[in-house]
């Protein structure tokens, strides 16, 4: 049998949530994941090298926290490039069940109490999915039925951590779901001036305002209550969980890099299609 090529193998992965993969998907993915490793390995030595409680200021050095394409949201795109922006992101996973997957390792009652926290907070004041696919209607809706969308081997390689984190190995996805919500402020700051300069309603961003509230909060709780009580219970986990740091970090910046070539580059797309 051949071996899926990474497009194909995201797309197994999306069809398989809430269930298993296939022992042949699951090689595949280990695979990926082993492949993918000298991308992250520079990163995550260099957070090794460092006691955990410094690992979130190094993340917020990072290319990805702060990256240009954000700046780009925020005061150039049109509002069809920011649609194919979100909608690009189709097969990027819902947050909640990468969370919940997390809850079946042997955690603390710190960190399990920690990441009950961050879920319970993800349905106030109503569940935050609903909010977001309000979003993405909102910006459908005005950017019209011509957007045109494409598949980048860095979109697929951003995906396909956190899947293999949640399929894997949940310890590398405690280092990718921390990293998402330490740069968060950022993203979602820019992406909300981008919103307002584009028009749309207060009621459309309510994604962007809830956790814009809420996620500082929820990145020094897994930091402080999720991480640092993981690696004090097992030392061991301490290399999984920066490597899914750096994974989620890298793969990133590599597509926002694509992002702001795309912007420059009408032929780009075409180029790196995957």
């Amino acid at each position: 049998m051949e071996r899926l090529s990474d497009s194909e193998l995201l797309k197994v992965c999306v069809a398989r949530m809430g269930s298993r993969l296939e022992p042949a998907e699951e090689r595949t993915l280990d695979h990926w994941w082993a492949r993918e490793r000298g991308h992250r390995s520079a990163f995550a030595s260099a957070l090794l090298a460092l006691p955990e409680s410094a690992w979130g200021a190094a993340i917020l050095q990072h290319p990805a926290a702060s990256h240009p394409w954000y700046g780009r949201l925020a005061h150039e795109v049109d509002v069809r490039e920011y649609a194919a922006f979100l909608l690009e992101n189709a097969a990027y996973p819902s947050f909640l069940p990468l969370v919940r997957r997390t809850l079946e390792l042997p955690l603390a009652d710190t960190a399990r109490a920690a990441i009950v926290r961050n879920i319970e907070d993800e349905q106030v004041p109503v569940p935050h999915a609903d909010l977001m696919r309000r979003l993405f209607l909102a910006v459908k809706a005005k950017a019209g039925p011509d957007v045109s969308l494409a598949s980048y081997p860095s979109l697929v390689e951003r995906c396909l951590v956190l899947y293999h984190g949640y399929y894997r190995e949940p310890w590398t996805l405690i280092g990718s779901l921390y990293a998402t919500e330490a740069i968060a402020h950022y993203r979602l700051e820019h992406m909300g001036k981008g919103l307002e300069r584009l028009g749309f309603e207060a009621a459309d961003m309510e994604f962007i305002r809830v956790h814009l509230a809420c996620d500082d909060d929820h990145a020094s709780d897994w930091g402080d209550n999720v991480i640092a009580a993981s690696v004090r219970r097992d030392p061991r986990v301490r290399v999984p969980i920066a490597e899914g740091i750096a994974a989620c970090l890298e793969t990133s910046a590599r597509y926002f890099d694509d992002l702001c070539l795309r912007a420059t580059r009408p032929d780009f797309a075409a180029e790196v299609r995957s």
